[in-house]
C-alpha cells in the first residue's frame, strides 16, 4: 500500500455507528413528543391514574377503593364553567337522573368514549341529564376538542382535580350514575361504549333509551 492509498473503511464499525446514531435519534424524538403532550397540562396539577384498559362494569382497581355500588350523596357544590361558561351548580340537576363523566383530552380512553356519550345523551333526551367534567386539562386543547365532537350536554371544568378527588374517583375515565334525589348509586371506572352505557342507565337509573336492547 502506497502512502497515497487510504486503508479500506471498516464497514462493520461504520454500520454499528449508524445503528447507534439512529437509536439515539429515535429516543430523542419520542422524548420530544412526550414533552409536548405533557406541556398541555397545567403545571400545578398532579397526575391522575388512567385506566389502562376498559374496565368491566363495577370493577374496582384496588382493594381499598370504594365499592362501585357504594351509595353517597353527590356534593352540593358549584363547578367551574367550561369554555368561559357560567359556573355549574350541581344542585340544579336534582329532580332527574344524572350521569357525571370525568374526562380529559390527555386520557385516550376518555377521548374514545366521548362520541358514545354524546350519542346516548341525544337518545335519552330529557329523561336523564349528562354532565362532562373536564379534569386537569388545558382549556386551549379541551375546548376545541369538545366543539369538534359536537358535545351539547352540560360541561364543567375541574382544573385541579378537586371534585374528582372529592367523589373518591381513582381512574380516568370515571362515570357516576346519580339518581333523581342526588345520590350516587353506581360508579364505573374505564371506558364505556354506547351499548354498555345504555345497559348501565337502565340497570342503575331505570332509564331506557330507544336503542336499548
Amino acid at each position: 500500500m502506497t502512502e497515497d492509498e487510504a486503508p479500506p473503511p471498516d464497514r462493520g464499525r461504520a454500520g454499528r455507528r449508524t445503528v447507534v446514531l439512529g437509536a439515539a435519534l429515535a429516543v430523542a424524538l419520542i422524548a420530544g413528543i412526550a414533552a409536548v403532550a405533557l406541556s398541555s397540562r397545567p403545571e400545578t396539577a398532579p397526575p391522575l391514574a388512567v385506566a389502562s384498559a376498559p374496565a368491566v362494569a363495577g370493577e374496582t382497581l384496588l382493594d381499598d377503593r370504594p365499592a362501585p355500588d357504594e351509595t353517597f350523596p353527590l356534593p352540593d357544590r358549584s363547578l367551574d364553567g367550561f369554555a368561559d361558561g357560567a359556573p355549574v351548580d350541581l344542585g340544579g340537576f336534582r329532580g332527574k337522573p344524572l350521569v357525571v363523566n370525568f374526562w380529559a383530552t390527555w386520557c385516550a380512553p376518555c377521548v374514545k368514549e366521548m362520541p358514545d356519550f354524546q350519542q346516548v345523551a341525544a337518545e335519552t333526551g330529557d329523561a336523564v341529564a349528562f354532565l362532562g367534567v373536564n379534569v386537569q386539562d388545558s382549556a386551549a386543547v379541551a375546548e376545541p376538542f369538545a366543539e369538534e365532537l359536537g358535545i351539547d350536554y352540560a360541561l364543567a371544568a375541574d382544573p385541579q382535580g378537586e371534585f374528582y378527588k372529592e367523589v373518591r374517583s381513582f381512574g380516568m375515565p370515571t362515570t357516576l350514575f346519580v339518581d333523581a334525589d342526588g345520590s350516587v348509586v353506581f360508579r364505573h371506572t374505564g371506558a364505556l361504549d354506547a351499548e354498555q352505557l345504555r345497559d348501565l342507565l337502565e340497570g342503575q337509573l331505570g332509564v331506557t333509551t330507544a336503542s336499548s336492547g
